[in-house]
């Protein structure tokens, strides 16, 4: 029985009790059957039984779904119906596998915004809402909250929050922007929900996009430390929707009369009152009606009795937001502003100097990525020279472009050269939404230039450029709040780092979520 990642720990729980059921057990005390679970990212499942069966069935060395995603399934437990409809669509003509989905799902599961109890109070009502609009809620709130999302990927959990965030708009870059930016997202929500623990600061600060039934029961780890949560109901984020599908592989007839008849009495088992209650136990809800909890007696606190459920996922809106997900999480481009002013002198030489600083991040870039740099000086005309032309580059070029640059004997004009970057970006990615960094290394010496109107102006267009600025600044409390770099940083939705942080570690994580380079 092959299922999605985030329902293996349900599936295995029923699993196990329907193998000590009574339907289970014959007359003397032996077991009819038995069930192996096992998951697999739901991206990858759906092209396997799409587009890979032959493979499946023959495995070639390059081509091994046995190895990648297991057995041959004689059953398949997807996270909603709609994913049936995915691999149909997308068949080829050699189809060795045919799919027998159940008519509707056999329970029920919202897609919640699951926030700690103490920043849930700021939301006000938990229903009624689109997910955005629940996302700015918390970013308004005092302190500083996140918001963490699993791989859109790899569980259908996840890939229908990013449904709900993406909305009826063209820019998903800048709805990833209202995420926290892991340099790896956690592949399911059930790895997410055991990790944010890890940190007491974080797990108190973040709210997690993540299947409702999770709350109550399906994650191991971290029983006592888990920060308690409260869920919000997005009303444009569709359900999770578990159906049964047999599956029939050509030339898998050995056996075929036991096998179905064994698919068959697990059904009638799952769908049944033994089932049900197995599923209440786990946090599922009705697969109809008004969607209650199926055991609502142990359901913990936070979770709302009823839930009026949004419309169920389409096959073609997962595809089209998965490939929105894809581009905006492709090769990136990092242009790098580097301040080559007079007062850059002191700060320039070994591995603590500004080139020093910058080269430590090229690892986090690839050779798919594209990159630039400047330098930036001057205050009339150019802002900048041009050190290093913006294009995909070997590492080299890019190192050998940071030693050769010196220090001028010259001011910088720091708003002038932000706004300049802001529109070479804003120009490259008008046609996709490929992720996009701005740096900007500088001591600070001229922000004597980013005041009044000019830093009103260069704080506006952060907000509306949608390219997220690191604002690098080599001297201690230059990110303190209201200071010009983290008003810069603060609306371009990008960060801050002064010299009271670890910069090159924190500036390296930082290009490697937009870049292919180093894992």
């Amino acid at each position: 029985m092959l299922t999605d990642p985030d329902l293996e720990p349900t599936m295995q729980a029923v699993a196990d009790a329907y193998f000590a059921s009574a339907v289970n057990t014959t007359d003397d005390g032996c077991r009819r059957g038995g069930a192996t679970v096992y998951s697999a990212g739901a991206s990858a499942v759906v092209t396997a039984l799409s587009k890979r069966t032959d493979a499946w069935q023959q495995p070639r060395e390059d081509d091994n779904p046995q190895r990648d995603i297991g057995p041959q399934p004689d059953v398949w437990i997807p996270a909603t119906g709609a994913d049936v409809g995915r691999v149909t669509a997308a068949q080829e003509d050699r189809v060795f596998a045919r799919l027998e989905p159940d008519t509707g799902p056999f329970a029920y599961s919202p897609v919640v915004l699951a926030v700690p109890q103490d920043l849930a109070r700021t939301l006000g009502k938990p229903t009624g809402r689109p997910l955005s609009e629940l996302v700015d809620a918390l970013e308004a709130a005092p302190g500083t909250a996140e918001v963490h999302r699993p791989d859109p990927g790899f569980t259908d959990s996840a890939l229908m929050a990013t449904m709900g965030l993406y909305g009826d708009g063209d820019d998903a870059r800048g709805a990833e922007r209202l995420l926290t930016r892991p340099e790896r997202p956690e592949p399911s929500a059930v790895k997410l929900l055991c990790t944010l623990p890890d940190d007491d600061a974080v797990d108190d600060r973040s709210a997690a996009l993540v299947p409702e039934f999770l709350l109550r029961s399906g994650v191991d780890c971290h029983p006592v430390t888990r920060v308690p949560r409260t869920a919000a109901y997005p009303d444009d984020v569709p359900g999770l929707e578990p159906t049964f599908v047999r599956v029939r592989w050509d030339h898998g007839d050995r056996d075929t009369n036991a096998r179905d008849d064994e698919a068959n009495r697990f059904r009638t088992w799952l769908t049944g009152a033994e089932g049900r209650a197995v599923l209440g136990e786990q946090g599922f809800r009705s697969s109809s009606g008004e969607r209650a909890l199926l055991d609502a007696e142990s359901a913990p606190d936070g979770l709302t009795d009823t839930v009026r459920p949004p419309d169920s996922a389409d096959s073609s809106g997962l595809d089209e937001t998965l490939e929105e997900y894809g581009n905006g999480h492709g090769s990136g481009r990092v242009l790098f502003l580097l301040d080559s002013s007079g007062s850059m002198a002191g700060l320039w030489d070994g591995p603590s100097g500004g080139p020093g600083i910058l080269k430590r991040t090229l690892p986090g870039l690839g050779g798919e990525d594209q990159y630039g740099m400047w330098a930036v000086h001057g205050l009339e005309g150019r802002t900048h020279t041009e050190l290093l032309r913006f294009r995909t580059h070997p590492r080299k070029d890019a190192e050998r472009a940071l030693d050769t640059t010196t220090v001028r004997d010259a001011e910088a004009d720091p708003p002038a050269a932000l706004l300049d970057a802001m529109t070479f970006m804003r120009e490259r990615g008008a046609d996709d939404e490929r992720p996009q960094l701005i740096v900007y290394l500088t001591d600070g010496e001229d922000d004597t230039r980013l005041t009044g109107d000019e830093l009103k102006q260069a704080v506006e267009r952060a907000g509306t450029a949608g390219v997220p600025v690191v604002m690098v600044i080599l001297n201690s409390g230059a990110c303190d709040s209201g200071r010009p770099g983290t008003l810069i940083a603060e609306a371009s939705r990008g960060r801050c780092l002064d010299a009271g942080d670890d910069l090159a570690p924190a500036l390296h994580d930082e290009v490697a979520r937009v870049g292919t380079g180093e894992e």
